[in-house]
């Protein structure tokens, strides 16, 4: 309930002028047209509005008291001949609004997503920023609401055109027709202010369906757990209570529609009624001819529809800038690193430091980690092992400023890292993560992380794939380095396996010469004696005839054998770092790092013993 409470005082930051001239600067910098549209539906809309109006009047004025068809010929050609040119200009207004709107909305939401791929990593763990995420996306309405203004100006305008005519009959009909709209407002106001409030939990269902519809629905890989291991009942229900959740909160909305409209539609059928009958009274009584009664009927008909647009128009202005508020704010989400000017990076290796840090998920339960001290020196071979969730990953992006201490502080080469340029800084790691993605561009573009082919050094590129075992790979392929991955996007394209990815991922941190090296599991798919080699090939870049000498390195592996080449071992049990020294001091001091040893070496040796107890089988037979 508390929730629900806090959604009701959610109010819009910026205010409804100030989004305005957010958005006409918007419009000013992608599609200038829009700008003067604006200007142009006034005139326009005003001109057809008072044809509109006077051409049935005039049209059966002349046909009363013309002698001459050519006179009343002439009049109405004249009349249809300019309504024939304002739609045209109404339609040319119109055509360049839709077009105009999808680019605006297409370059905001680049603009947006730009922003996100380069705030701080750790944000998208934020729960006020995800909700902000799912607030944010500008929509036609939102993107157009100023022209609204344009729009509203020309309805203010006709009020008064038709507004002096119905005053000429009996000004009481003006506040009839204000009053009936205004009531018609206040209901439609209140199911838009209710909608507003409820737009997270709907933002949260929608997000869960989308989940489950387009992110495990079409991806292959869950293909075969879902089958084995009978999934789809269980995915169905799960989906069918998220559309009846998103259902039911729709239906509330659709209820206070329902009243909305029903309050409208009772207060235009007393104002329609109080009027026509006043008009029908009049012309029975003779104080008004056929023609003036047509002026009146209509003029009563149209005000009473320029009253409510006004009214919906601003409704629409309020609520387009609501949208627009919410977009402005997660665009100016605060980074928390330094993006200013930092202290010169390290020339060569540096150390590592934590001091007393703690650090836990903004959602999370309890601490990952909690008060770990160690130092990594400069040059370094370190392993973290330990079990799932031990925290390995978590403490290698607070090494590299993926994310912040909760408490406690992170020193590199002794500095604190919000003392360096977030984005220098990440040019000293090369982080290689257990789940990585290869960008559908080409080899070379992924393996110098470029989208600029003359930005490549043709002769480390090939130095670098050469060093990775990728030479003959690549020399086969009709395009060579410059050959797409991906064929789904590129069916020129070629695909890699997992162990010619790993590969490509080791010419890339080649090509990087980083600083300091971090293996996230990167090989946890592969055999162990595949690993243990990869393992020892990144080794061997860091020697003194590698690419990286002296690099800082940290090595992560659930098979503690393949860390034996690395100077300290740390073991990460229950947030805290429970073991530390080098394979042989640990094994010597009995503890946990020996019995998870000895468990995994019994594994692989029974999984020898039957293999070859197969292979003799084969023999015999």
């Amino acid at each position: 309930m508390a929730k629900v409470q806090k959604e009701k005082r959610r109010k819009p930051k910026y205010g409804i002028l100030s989004c305005v001239g957010y958005m006409y600067k918007m419009m000013w910098k992608y599609a200038r047209g829009l700008v003067f549209v604006g200007i142009f539906t006034v005139p326009v809309s005003l001109a057809m509005s008072a044809l509109a109006l006077y051409v049935p009047s005039i049209t059966l004025r002349y046909l009363e008291k013309s002698r001459y068809f050519s006179t009343v010929g002439l009049i109405i050609l004249g009349l249809g001949l300019a309504e024939i040119l304002l739609s045209l200009a109404d339609k040319r207004i119109e055509i360049e609004t839709v077009l105009s709107r999808h680019y605006i909305q297409g370059q905001m939401e680049y603009d947006l997503i730009r922003r996100w791929r380069d705030r701080d990593c750790f944000l998208e763990y934020d729960p006020e920023v995800q909700q902000l995420d799912e607030r944010a996306r500008p929509s036609h309405n939102a993107t157009m609401f100023p022209l609204n203004f344009a729009a509203m100006v020309s309805a203010v305008l006709k009020f008064f055109l038709f507004g002096s005519i119905i005053s000429l009959v009996n000004p009481w009909i003006i506040l009839l027709l204000i009053g009936s709209s205004v009531v018609g407002y206040l209901a439609s106001a209140w199911v838009r202010k209710r909608e507003y409030e409820t737009q997270d939990r709907l933002n949260i269902i929608n997000k869960k369906i989308n989940y489950l519809a387009f992110h495990i629905a079409r991806n292959l890989k869950y293909g075969k757990d879902i089958r084995l291991y009978n999934f789809r009942e269980y995915l169905a229900l799960l989906g069918r209570r998220l559309l009846k959740d998103g259902k039911a909160e729709r239906e509330r909305l659709q209820r206070r529609e329902l009243v909305s409209r029903l309050i409208s539609f009772l207060a235009v059928l007393f104002r329609d009624g109080v009027a026509y009958a006043f008009l029908i009274s009049k012309a029975v009584a003779g104080e008004i001819d056929a023609a003036q009664f047509v002026l009146y009927f209509s003029a009563v008909t149209q005000m009473a529809d320029f009253v409510s647009k006004i009214l919906g128009m601003w409704s629409g202005i309020c609520a387009g800038a609501m949208r627009i508020s919410d977009y402005r704010e997660n665009l100016e989400v605060p980074d928390r690193m330094n993006r200013g000017q930092g202290i010169p990076l390290p020339e060569g290796a540096f150390s590592i430091e934590f001091r007393n840090v703690t650090f836990k998920y903004p959602q999370g339960e309890k601490n990952v980690l909690e008060n770990i001290s160690f130092k990594i020196e400069a040059g370094e071979k370190l392993a973290l092992v330990g079990l799932n969730g031990a925290g390995k990953t978590t403490m290698t992006k607070l090494m590299c400023g993926l994310l912040l201490p909760t408490e406690g502080e992170v020193l590199l080469d002794g500095h604190p890292v919000g003392e360096y340029n977030r984005d220098e800084l990440y040019t000293l790691f090369g982080l290689v993560p257990q789940n990585y993605n290869l960008l559908p561009v080409s080899i070379a573009q992924n393996i110098a992380c470029t989208d600029e082919d003359d930005d490549i050094d043709s002769d480390r590129l090939a130095m670098c794939i050469r060093r990775a075992g990728l030479e003959d790979k690549i020399a086969a392929l009709p395009g060579g380095a410059a050959t797409p991955l991906n064929r789904q996007i590129n069916p020129e394209g070629t695909e890699f396996s997992g162990g010619e990815a790993q590969k490509l991922l080791l010419a890339r941190l080649l090509y990087r010469g980083p600083k300091c090296i971090i293996l996230d599991e990167p090989t946890a798919a592969l055999d162990p004696i595949a690993e243990d080699r990869m393992y020892r090939r990144y080794s061997e870049i860091t020697g003194d005839s590698g690419i990286c000498p002296y690099a800082t390195s940290i090595f992560i592996s659930h098979r503690l054998a393949s860390t034996r080449f690395c100077d300290r071992i740390f073991l990460l049990d229950g947030s805290e770092i429970a073991e530390t020294g080098t394979h042989e001091e640990l094994m010597a001091a009995n503890k946990k790092y020996r019995e998870l040893f000895e468990l995994q070496s019994r594994y692989y040796r029974e999984d020898l013993e039957t293999v070859s107890q197969d292979i003799e089988g084969l023999g015999g037979c």
